[in-house]
Parts: C-alpha cells; sequence; structure tokens
C-alpha cells in the first residue's frame, strides 16, 4: 500500500474549510467537515494541531495535556488559498484597502468570490458586483474585506515547541 501524497493545491472542498477557518476569531476549522477533507489539509500542513489555548498540540501533550486539540489554519493554508495574481492584489492593496489599479477582473472576480475583496461606489458603498455592464466596463473598484486582511495579516499562531 503506497502512502498518500499531501496536495499542492486545495480542492473546492479544502477551500471552502480553509476559508471557513478564516471566519473563526482563532481559526479554527468547524468541525462540521468530512473526516477526509480534515484529513487532507493536515497532511497537506496547511492547519496546525492546537489547545484550547493557541499551543502547538504535540509539545502540549508531551508536556501532560490531555484536553481537547483544534485543527487551526497557519501560514501555509493561507498561502495555499491564493495564486501568485490573488497574492499580488491583495498585499499590494492601499492603505484603504483598494486592491492596485492593473489588477485583472478575473483575480478580482475570484477574491470576491471567496469573500477576499468587496466592490465599493463612489461613495464607499458595498455593491454585489463590479456594476460591469458589459459595455462600460467595471463601476466600482474591489477593497480588501476582514476576512482578506485575516489571510494577509495573519492570526496569532501555536507557539513553537521546542
Amino acid at each position: 500500500m503506497t502512502a498518500r501524497k499531501p496536495r499542492t493545491t486545495p480542492t473546492p472542498a479544502h477551500r471552502r474549510a480553509l476559508l471557513a477557518s478564516l471566519a473563526d476569531p482563532k481559526g479554527r476549522v468547524p468541525g462540521h467537515f468530512s473526516t477526509r477533507v480534515l484529513d487532507a489539509i493536515d497532511l497537506a500542513h496547511w492547519v496546525t494541531e492546537v489547545t484550547n489555548d493557541g499551543r502547538a498540540a504535540a509539545g502540549a501533550r508531551w508536556a501532560g495535556y490531555d484536553g481537547p486539540t483544534f485543527l487551526s489554519i497557519n501560514s501555509r493554508g493561507r498561502a495555499a488559498l491564493l495564486t501568485e495574481a490573488g497574492r499580488t492584489a491583495l498585499y499590494g492593496a492601499d492603505a484603504d484597502g483598494r486592491l492596485p489599479a492593473g489588477t485583472a477582473w478575473p483575480t478580482a472576480r475570484t477574491l470576491h468570490r471567496d469573500g477576499l475583496v468587496e466592490y465599493r461606489d463612489a461613495d464607499g458603498t458595498v455593491q454585489t458586483g463590479d456594476g460591469d455592464d458589459g459595455v462600460r466596463g467595471p463601476l466600482y473598484a474591489p477593497y480588501v474585506t476582514e476576512l482578506g486582511r485575516r489571510l494577509t495579516s495573519g492570526f496569532p499562531q501555536a507557539h513553537r515547541a521546542a
């Protein structure tokens, strides 16, 4: 029997689990995902097993901890959610959160689909889409959402065991 190899890019189910963990204040993957999805994102090293107080579970167990543990998204998991174009766009946003002017519409659309950006009009009102009617081009600009900021800034990560 051959060992499973870790994935290099997340499937749609993996993406849903990783995006859901971004929405959690502590970065925890919700427990309603299948064991298969949880095992795959763990095998790919996109999550870290942590204790209630955010310590790495392996080190805590070594020190005698036997309480509950959770999977929490880590920097590899956050990086796995972005293409190179998406990474460039999110990390290139200005101080107000507006994506760079040259961001391609497919990139902005993908980031919007994942909840990492939202479209705003000139007054700052959030719109459901970019307003492109196929004739004039986009009317609204993409801005980084709170979820997008969590992806780029990260969460307090688990302490490394010495």
